[in-house]
């Protein structure tokens, strides 16, 4: 291939270049070894001071037994002949022995010029490759409880979903973002219970979800103090009443109650949960417990409606559903906020309805592993239906211990002792269903629910040997908050939505006092689009700019500093490479500077400086192959998890951007000609300019593209 042809759409610019640099050195050797065929391949070099690239011999040497040091000094001896007698005129201009090592010197300015045409034809896509080859991935993400909004816990979840669905589909994956809707168990059947009882009665107040989420909290309460023995009315006449009441109910409670301690301690809990709430959501409580009031055993309405619409029945169909779906609504418009989409939303109680379940659990009978309940097991307790994974482990000669399963490997129940299916199991049906429609199953998930998440993957195998390595999880640490804790029960969370109008107003405030401080004055309409994605944009890089398993302490004063590492930072950054382009085209309007030229015509051996070198090794040409290894990193023998980088493109984009700080930062280069280099006419800089100006185009690009793949929108001034 011609030295100067161009980079290929949707390869890797960097291993290309590398295998055009291998293979000027591979026709080489070919004169003497025709038949050399395991060449070592090129690498970047760690320090571009020494060299742009090199190559280690040692392999290559010890297979014909001869030494290394030699080998590479005759070598470099060759090459450099050919390159001065001017018969190899490829890529590499200069080369030399460092022992083992070839080291290699390339052209840098037809390097220069081959990236930065390789970015601008390829524009949005620059980074992206085909190295899936269109394999199909289903990544499950946010799956977040129908019956509650979403808080900072379950933002994380999402983040990390989207944006590796992002990072895949740079690789080349067919993605598709799933959500499981879990419209089956306790806390839904209590929400719906509540919820059949109001919405026709009470307007929402408050966003939907957080409407539906303050309905289950107040259920739960009123639920547990049935436990207890306290009639949720009369706790509710008694606060219509006043304090002394609620303190006369509470003290006859507990006395009631003295010698179980678990009683009295549940009392003074939920006594409190329940002020809490009523103080908070006081309309829709009244409403409530004219209803609830007359329920006599609340967890067991509950479950009977549950029951109803797991046996799809008409009536419970439509209350779930409307439940369901309106607290979805809610949850997409915060999902839209930070710019996220699922493709499709897969219901658990479709399993049932569509036949699913029924379908895996006759196979699942006649597996060997398969212990059926029973009403009586050997300690004379009922017991429910359970897969032994042990024997399966050991019949398999699966590797326990370290790297391996744990020893003891505790049962995977399925069944209740009455038959009813159990999450545990549906779980495993929901994840054949997706593997008929996938090569590859991503599940996102709290590191809570890691062995849960790993039994299902040993039961589909256990099922199906080919489910072998089609099914992996990316599990997470959860958000340390620095201040209190959330409760679901209590109806405390740290909202995304409360989260998003924190963070806005902090960020609206600093981005008034730069706009003032450079005495810019925008729009209403620029002012809110600015506010709104740099507010989006830290939370998106505080959720994602740390490994998976490193737990996160959230700090808004931190992630909305603009001198630190954060979205923030980054986009300000950004926006300094756009006015630079701007700032040049400025000087063409006014006819200060000639235009620019194209690419083919600029003088790309104006970009002398160390430093534009540097970015465009560090981080213009390894894009893709950084997309790369983030998304696509070697899929292991089970239980091993894959190595997924959902952290790397922020720690790219921060690297990147201090590079250029320095590069065009007051100790810099200047790229522009100042107004009284103009105004003497001594400046002669239009040709290094113009190639400056290619170049900080390209630079742009990779941020922006960068930041695409963190679902943030960048901007042309900040």
């Amino acid at each position: 291939m011609a030295a100067d042809a161009p980079l290929t759409p949707g390869e890797d610019p960097l291993l290309e270049l590398m295998d055009r640099l291998g293979a000027e050195i591979g026709a080489f050797i070919a004169e003497k070894e025709p038949d050399a065929a395991d060449l070592p391949k090129v690498s970047r070099s760690r320090d571009l001071s020494k060299a742009d690239f090199t190559v280690q011999w040692s392999q290559f040497c010890a297979k014909r037994k001869v030494n290394p040091v030699a080998y590479v000094s005759d070598l470099a001896s060759g090459l450099q002949g050919k390159i001065e007698s001017g018969d190899m005129k490829g890529l590499i201009v200069k080369v030399a022995g460092v022992g083992p090592y070839l080291n290699l010197f390339v052209d840098r300015a037809r390097v220069f010029r081959l990236t930065l045409d390789a970015v601008a034809s390829r524009g949005n896509k620059f980074g992206h490759t085909n190295a899936a080859g269109g394999k199909r991935v289903i990544i499950e993400h946010t799956s977040s409880n129908p019956n509650a909004p979403l808080h900072i816990g379950n933002l994380r979840n999402v983040m990390i979903g989207a944006h590796l669905a992002k990072m895949q589909a740079a690789c080349g994956w067919d993605v598709t973002q799933a959500f499981y809707v879990n419209d089956l168990g306790a806390q839904i059947g209590l929400t719906a219970l509540a919820y059949s009882r109001v919405y026709d009665k009470i307007k929402p107040y408050m966003k939907i979800d957080h409407w539906i989420g303050a309905m289950y909290a107040v259920m739960n309460t009123c639920q547990e103090l049935q436990t207890v023995g306290v009639d949720p009315g009369a706790l509710e006449d008694a606060c219509a009443a006043g304090k002394e009441a609620v303190e006369a109910l509470q003290a006859a409670s507990l006395a009631a109650a003295a010698g179980d301690e678990k009683k009295v301690k549940g009392i003074e809990e939920y006594f409190d949960i329940y002020q809490d709430l009523r103080e908070r959501f006081e309309p829709m409580m009244v409403v409530i417990l004219e209803d609830v009031r007359k329920v006599g055993d609340i967890k067991t309405e509950a479950g009977k409606l549950n029951l109803a619409y797991e046996r799809q029945e008409e009536w419970a169909i439509k209350i779930f559903r409307k439940m369901v779906v309106d607290c979805l609504t809610g949850v997409q418009q915060t999902l839209s906020t930070y710019g996220v989409q699922h493709d499709r939303f897969d219901f658990e109680s479709e399993l049932g309805w569509e036949g699913s379940n029924d379908k895996v659990l006759e196979i699942m009978k006649n597996s060997d592993y398969y212990v059926p309940q029973t009403q009586c097991n050997d300690k004379g307790v009922p017991q429910g239906a359970y897969l032994d994974m042990s024997g399966f482990i050991a019949d398999q000669g699966l590797k326990t211990g370290k790297g391996g399963y744990q020893k003891e490997y505790p049962p995977l129940y399925v069944l209740r002792p009455d038959g009813s299916t159990l999450y545990t199991y549906r779980d495993i049906v929901y994840s054949f269903k997706k593997a008929a429609s996938s090569d590859l199953i991503l599940n996102i998930i709290c590191s809570e629910q890691e062995l849960a998440q790993q039994k299902v993957s040993l039961g589909m195998m256990m099922m199906n040997p080919e489910m072998k390595g089609r099914q992996y999880h990316l599990s997470y640490d959860l958000v340390k908050l620095t201040t209190g804790k959330m409760s679901g029960r209590r109806g405390r969370y740290l909202l995304a939505d409360d989260l998003y109008d924190d963070l806005k107003a902090v960020i609206r405030e600093k981005m008034a006092a730069k706009f003032k401080e450079k005495g810019e004055d925008v729009s209403p309409e620029l002012f809110e689009q600015v506010t709104h994605e740099v507010s989006t944009a830290a939370m998106k890089y505080a959720l994602l700019s740390v490994g998976c398993l490193t737990q996160i302490n959230f700090d808004i004063a931190k992630i909305t500093d603009f001198e630190d590492a954060s979205a923030p930072f980054i986009l300000y950054n950004s926006t300094r490479v756009a006015s630079v382009v701007r700032k040049f085209e400025a000087k063409v309007g006014d006819g200060k500077v000639p235009a620019l030229p194209s690419l083919a015509e600029c003088d790309t051996a104006q970009l002398s400086d160390g430093k534009e070198w540097e970015i465009l090794m560090e981080y213009v040409l390894p894009f893709a192959s950084m997309i790369r290894d983030g998304a696509s990193p070697k899929l292991p023998e089970p239980p091993a998890l894959p190595q997924y980088g959902t952290h790397k493109v922020c720690e790219f984009l921060n690297g990147m951007v201090r590079a250029l700080s320095g590069y065009y930062g007051p100790s810099g280069v200047r790229i522009l000609p100042t107004d009284s280099q103009l105004e003497d006419g001594t400046w002669d800089g239009a040709q290094a300019m113009h190639a400056r100006v290619h170049l900080c185009k390209a630079f742009k690009q990779v941020i922006d593209n960068g930041l695409r793949l963190l679902m943030i929108e960048p901007l042309e001034r900040m």
